[in-house]
């Protein structure tokens, strides 16, 4: 290990930390979250307290999902779950569901905590591979997949394994074709 001396009239701006003991991260709490936002239960919309977007709302589009998040001490915090926090005092344990379907609704009577199996049937069904290159079992039904040129393709769902690789088959030579015709134009 190195030893780097600073001289006594200059201070470091961190303290020196061995690369592989990991940085310690405090978890968020309810008083920290006060001290940054405010939560109106009613509306479900979150303010910022002080600093430059003192009263601007806070909350910008997590995902496709509809989730709203806000970034925290450099880390991402979900606002339902900020909800959660302000409200009870405590992060959930599982996860919060919103009681109508609309994600971004953060008002506290439309949040309820959900339980751990529920999470778990809600999952999208496992797909398992078969014996077939390209082939995944979901459920009752056989999903072909290809990889063409870089480009992966989803080409549905099929009621048979063997269905499912003819689809793969036909892409295959279809690609083979067009690859046959360009190397005809070119020549």
């Amino acid at each position: 290990m190195k030893i780097v001396a600073i001289p006594a009239d200059e201070t470091p701006l961190r303290a020196y930390r061995p690369s592989s003991q990991p940085e310690m991260t405090l978890m968020l709490t309810q008083k920290r979250l006060r001290d940054i936002l405010h939560y109106d239960p009613q509306t479900g919309i979150f303010t910022f307290v002080k600093g430059r977007r003192k009263g601007k709302i806070a909350g910008a589009q997590h995902d496709a999902r509809g989730l709203l998040k806000v970034s925290i001490d450099n880390r991402r915090h979900l606002l339902h779950r900020l909800a959660w926090l302000w409200m009870t005092g405590a992060l959930p344990r599982w996860n919060v569901e919103h009681i109508n379907g609309d994600r971004s609704d953060n008002r506290w009577a439309n949040l309820r905590q959900g339980e751990r199996d529920l999470k778990l049937e809600h999952r999208a069904p496992l797909r398992e591979p078969t014996d077939i290159k390209g082939v995944w079992q979901v459920e009752d039904r056989f999903e072909a997949t290809v990889e063409i040129a870089g480009v992966a393709m989803n080409l549905g769902s099929y009621t048979t394994a063997v269905e499912a690789a003819e689809a793969i088959a036909q892409v295959h030579q279809r690609a083979r074709d067009r690859g046959a015709k360009e190397a005809r134009q070119a020549a």
